[in-house]
């Protein structure tokens, strides 16, 4: 506290602790919202990742879709889509099967 200490010196060291740990959590907090610009840009390299990776998926629904129904059969195979649901399921938890029919129904086009 330069050079100003109160009549008791064990409360001046108290005050220089937290300044000291004031300093500290101002230092974390700056580090902190600068890290967030960068975690953003990771995530949206993820979503854009994604996005990329469903359209492909879609394409490759469509031209399932058309080789089944020229075989004869359904353009949704129900089955197929519970496999899928609970493969998102296991590796997501309870909010994978939100998301797994979230891709199908993109992917499935219209009907």
């Amino acid at each position: 506290m330069s050079g100003q200490c109160p009549a008791d010196p064990g409360r001046c060291r108290d005050t220089e602790r937290e300044n000291e740990m004031t300093t500290a959590m101002t230092n974390e907090q700056t580090e902190a919202a600068a890290a967030i610009p960068v975690l953003r840009g990771q995530i949206d390299a993820i979503d854009e990742a994604i996005v990329r990776l469903v359209a492909e998926r879609a394409k490759l629904s469509t031209r399932i879709q058309t080789a089944r129904m020229n075989a004869g059969g359904t353009r949704v195979e129900l089955g197929r889509e519970r496999v899928i649901l609970q493969t998102y399921r296991s590796a997501l938890g309870p909010q994978g099967p939100a998301l797994a029919d979230a891709v199908l129904q993109v992917c499935r086009g219209a009907r």
